[in-house]
């Protein structure tokens, strides 16, 4: 019963993924939310690249995935753990309606929308396990205008390229304050890396 519970979720996961690559090309079209256009890129560059955080990821754990866009890694998140709450902030009201009416369409229960920006002034209902951001600022910029939004024990997980740039950031961070570690993506075509911060 355990191993066709299994399948039956592997297969719903499949499923909604497929159809998020849809919705994200449907939308795609009038309002170019991704750089990708067609099927494949989508699944090569981005699907497989943010399904490589999720083994990072611990189940039931609030998540907030800052400057989302089109829901990377976020939606990709709420898919594969449903046990886990997401929250994505996402400023730009033409992608956080999208990632409203995704989250809709998807049925997704776990999810959820800030449309606002992240700041160190920002307050939150609740502090966050994890905090998770791809392709958006640097290390230390990150950390400073969310840190205060990270519970205790908690971490970062930021979606990174060239191991040699994010080398450049990590050197920028105050080494008593914070533990690191870089971590391969699955994307074996582009250098992808996810860098694991740590306060200590």
């Amino acid at each position: 019963m355990r191993r066709h519970n299994k399948i039956k979720n592997n297969n719903k996961t499949k499923e909604l993924t497929k159809a998020f690559v849809e919705e994200i090309l449907r939308f795609n079209k009038a309002h170019n939310i991704v750089g990708r256009f067609t099927k494949d890129e989508i699944n090569l560059l981005d699907i497989l690249d943010c399904e490589s955080i999720l083994a990072h990821i611990p189940p039931a754990k609030k998540i907030l995935d800052i400057g989302s866009g089109a829901g990377l890694p976020g939606i990709i998140i709420a898919i594969n753990h449903p046990q886990t709450e997401v929250t994505m902030s996402e400023k730009n009201k033409k992608k956080a309606y999208f990632l409203k009416k995704t989250i809709r369409t998807l049925k997704l229960t776990n999810a959820n929308i800030l449309d606002v920006a992240v700041t160190s002034k920002l307050i939150t209902p609740n502090k966050f396990d994890i905090v998770t951001a791809r392709a958006l600022a640097s290390a230390p910029k990150i950390i400073e205008m969310s840190k205060h939004l990270l519970s205790k024990g908690g971490k970062f997980l930021l979606m990174k390229g060239a191991i040699e740039k994010i080398n450049e950031e990590v050197a920028q961070l105050k080494n008593n304050t914070y533990s690191y570690t870089i971590h391969k993506t699955k994307t074996t075509k582009t250098k992808r890396h996810i860098l694991e911060i740590t306060p200590k």
